[in-house]
């Protein structure tokens, strides 16, 4: 059909084609403009009523006019009696295409939704019900404006009887459930299909796709979709609240109509961007779309012909209108490589390879002068995304942001330096390795965001980079994907594929130290987790064996550290971090690490001493005086904790870390109104899940029951799935008025969710003693008994799960345990104002003998 002409149109190229018709691009001949063609299938307008009934539709939406509503033109129809629609012509992506691609910034998100929301604003007020919203029914301008299209059709599908059957109204993934059961329907089921596209907008996939249409039929009927929070922890509160009730199973329980929606959707955008301070620095580049260039290039075309035989080929080199500025020094953070196109078996690859670049440029810390990184640790911890996230977090000033894509036998990957200040792009490059030279991939990147930050690279740092490698590809390869799952090695699933992982590696390459380091590693994280004691020995055996290899690994010896520490060898870990720091004299893993075997031999001082010596080395980072205050804190010296916290946050004023830090530790120094100011600093900052829960307890605990509960509700509202948050939401319930029914059933979530977490962890002590108490509440007292005699024979050293055991025991009847164990928290620091506004520890206070230890407290 390309080249021809119909009525006064000439088709140029085919757009794309689905159930409801063919779109093609065609030049208008009479007004000399490009529109939109769609040819609708004949099935849809054979019936002359179906086709009345379209056209009417069709002028109805005309009469539209909004911005985000597609414009259209005409109907027409071809000389044998083809049916089409002639539109607006957008030269942009659809909302579908951009969703491909991962998840939207919460910025650009929020636009997109407020966008689609006033389009269907309109059109309801007019009487328009579109009937199949979904992202493909969506496009983005090249100005970044909403455009909906198809509406009508989804009327006129519904309503022409195909083959003997009635068509389902609307796409099946996006339907809802009214429209699934075949019930008549109103605008609301609108509202329904705009809450499944602004979930798949914010979470990077559809809350009730399955492999089967029967299969998504029955999920969007019968079950809940995740709640978005758990997907994506910068989900603001209220538009995760927003989804939820535009996913009500029921019409009557969503919204009633788009208005109360966009009035919500707008408020949330208001609060997100004062939040925020600044936009994702993609936001102030238009038209770079860098990842709909990458998914456009022909390698052989574009990146295999100037590709040199070695592999790596730089494509693009930009340097932006002038240079960064490095006079306060180069403050850094790598944000977690975007994996273009969400290829799963990518993903691994991707995370692994920002793991070590971001390693490796740490090492470069010894060589750079004035240069800092932040561990993927902190930014994986923190939910970093963007680099006005980073700034506000960590103080950077400088933050890479780097795209991997496979192409065919070649990986692509494009970097961006951007200055964190201004979000000005400085830098950027494109470049291709070919996956048979792939091991090489890792030290040319570092050394290429080495030259974009200006770091002379010394003999010495060549070393350091290429130390402990592989020339083996698939060696590589293997290794770096089981860097990837190690970061997610919360699971212990993730921990054994990175040791299968390791252990293939090695099998390719027997001379491979970092896979042997990977190993031992892994084999440590897992006895962690599992408390496996043969696991030891295969860290012990596997970091020695990367070691007889290469000698010159900072991180080897510094895991041969942690498994001496870990098995009580304290004095010959201490030699395993003075070796690394040899190696790498900044390295800010092995002076925690040390700092913590001291702590561990009485030698307190050293510990101090070591921390402070890190702090020397590098006096503006910020994290450093966060470790020594953490170290203050376990020692009891809340004033001196306060001083290191307080550092933190006039280093990175809006770090909100820092805040909640130093409110935790001004709560537990009993200065509670000066907490409750830094608490409510950082919700000025960001609200967090956080932040919510600890102003939750500090109510709790000034007897402000019902205003702990409004807390903790925020804070689940962030993720319905933090055990602690439900026990903490049950304590206020119980001690409000009126409430201890619903005490009781939310100390059984608490319980359940709680009794999910020891599958993964049979051993850890924190959930054994909050389990504990919840089932005493509940009046499981086998149960509460099995829990406590586990975490007692643990013989736990914290002080705050001291004072949880003794409440258990309370709950139990059994004084003369609680009285024990309250009077070891209370030797080990716990909180004398704390026991004293505790509700329930109130006959537990009366005894003589908890009266004696606080007033010898207090003596």
């Amino acid at each position: 059909m390309v080249g021809t002409t119909v009525s006064h149109y000439r088709i140029l190229e085919r757009l794309g084609g689905g159930g409801m018709g063919v779109v093609y691009k065609a030049h208008d001949l009479k007004l000399d403009r490009t529109v939109a063609l769609k040819f609708l299938p004949p099935d849809l307008t054979r019936d002359p009523d179906a086709r009345e009934r379209f056209i009417h539709e069709a002028q109805a939406a005309s009469a539209l006019d909004h911005p985000n509503i597609c414009n259209i033109h005409e109907i027409d129809e071809t000389l044998d009696g083809r049916t089409f629609l002639c539109m607006a012509f957008y030269d942009g992506p659809s909302l579908k295409t951009e969703i491909e691609q991962g998840p939207l910034e919460m910025g650009r998100a929020l636009d997109i939704a407020v966008q689609i929301a006033e389009g269907l604003e309109r059109a309801h007020e007019a009487g328009m019900i579109h009937r199949d919203i979904k992202p493909a029914n969506v496009m983005i301008t090249s100005r970044r404006e909403v455009k909906i299209i198809d509406f009508g059709l989804a009327k006129l599908a519904g309503q022409t009887t195909l083959t003997g059957k009635m068509h389902l109204l609307g796409t099946a993934a996006y339907m809802s459930p009214e429209q699934v059961r075949g019930d008549e329907v109103d605008h609301r089921t609108d509202i329904w299909s705009f809450g499944m596209t602004l979930y798949e907008m914010v979470a990077g996939e559809h809350p009730f796709r399955c492999d089967h249409r029967e299969a998504t039929f029955y999920s969007i009927l019968a079950k809940d979709p995740k709640p978005v929070k758990e997907l994506r922890d910068d989900v603001p509160p209220g538009l995760a609240r927003i989804i939820r009730c535009c996913l009500e199973k029921e019409p009557a329980d969503r919204f009633q109509s788009m208005t109360a929606v966009l009035t919500e959707l707008k408020s949330v955008r208001t609060q997100w961007i004062p939040a925020r301070a600044h936009r994702s620095w993609r936001e102030h580049i238009p038209r770079l779309h860098l990842r709909r260039r990458l998914r456009k290039l022909s390698l052989p075309a574009a990146l295999m012909v100037i590709a040199t035989a070695g592999g790596l080929a730089w494509v693009l080199f930009l340097r932006g209108t002038g240079g960064p500025s490095f006079a306060e020094g180069k403050h850094l953070a790598v944000l977690p490589f975007n994996n273009i196109g969400n290829d799963s078996a990518n993903q691994a690859f991707c995370e692994g390879l920002w793991e070590m670049v971001t390693c490796q440029l740490t090492q470069l810390e010894q060589f750079g002068g004035p240069l800092w990184v932040v561990p993927t640790t902190e930014v994986r911890k923190n939910s970093i995304a963007s680099a006005s996230d980073a700034h506000r977090m960590f103080g950077v000033n400088l933050v890479f942001s780097t795209s991997l894509q496979r192409e065919r036998d070649s990986l692509v990957l494009a970097l961006n330096l951007v200055d964190a200040n201004s979000l000005r792009q400085l830098q950027s490059a494109l470049l291709t390795e070919r996956l048979a030279n792939v091991s090489s991939i890792q030290v040319d990147v570092v050394s290429k965001m080495a030259e974009m930050l200006e770091v002379e690279l010394q003999p010495e740092a060549h070393r350091a980079l290429a130390a402990g490698g592989t020339a083996l590809p698939d060696a590589y390869e293997h290794y770096i994907k089981g860097c990837g799952f190690m970061h997610r090695s919360d699971k212990v699933e993730n921990i054994d594929t990175a040791i299968e992982l390791f252990q293939r590696a090695i099998g390719e390459d027997s001379l491979y130290a970092l896979a042997y380091s990977g190993l031992g590693e892994a084999y440590w994280r897992k006895y962690k987790a599992v408390k496996d004691v043969h696991l030891v020995a295969l860290a012990k055996q596997n970091c020695e064996r990367a070691l007889a290899v290469d000698t010159e690994l900072p991180r080897v010896h510094v895991t041969m550290g942690l498994v001496h520490a870990g098995t009580g060898d304290h004095q010959e870990a201490l030699r395993d971090f003075g070796r690394a720091l040899a190696l790498d004299s900044v390295n800010s893993d092995a002076f925690r690490e040390m700092a913590r075997a001291y702590s561990a031999l009485g030698e307190n001082d050293k510990a101090e001493s070591t921390l402070k010596k890190a702090i020397q080395l590098k006096p503006d980072y910020w994290a450093g005086y966060n470790a020594l205050g953490f170290f203050y804190y376990g020692q009891g010296r809340l004033s001196d904790a306060i001083l290191q916290y307080r550092r933190v946050v006039e280093l990175t004023p809006d770090n909100i870390k820092g805040y909640n830090n130093l409110g935790g530790m001004q709560f537990l120094a009993g200065r509670w109104d000066e907490a409750k100011e830094a608490w409510e600093q950082s919700l000025e900052i960001e609200p967090t899940r956080r932040v919510y829960s600890n102003l939750g307890t500090l109510h709790f605990y000034c007897g402000r029951y019902s205003d702990a509960c409004d807390m903790f509700r925020s804070a689940l509202s962030y993720s319905e799935m933090d055990y602690p948050i439900w026990g903490n939401l049950a304590s206020s319930l119980y001690w409000t008025p009126g409430k201890r029914s619903q005490a009781r059933e939310t100390y059984k979530r608490a319980a359940e969710l709680a009794e999910t977490q020891l599958l993964v962890n049979p051993h850890d002590e924190v959930v054994l003693a909050d389990l504990s108490v919840y089932c005493a509440m509940l009046e499981n007292r086998d149960r509460a008994l099995t829990l406590l005699e586990k975490v007692c024979a643990s013989e736990p050293s914290n002080p705050d799960i001291m004072a949880r055991i003794a409440d258990a025991y309370e709950h139990l009847g059994d004084r003369e345990s609680a009285v024990s164990w309250i009077g070891r928290a209370l030797e080990s620091g716990y909180s004398v104002r704390m026991l004293n506004a505790a509700p329930g520890m109130g006959e537990l206070r009366k005894d003589r003998r908890v009266k004696f230890l606080l007033n010898s407290k207090r003596g």
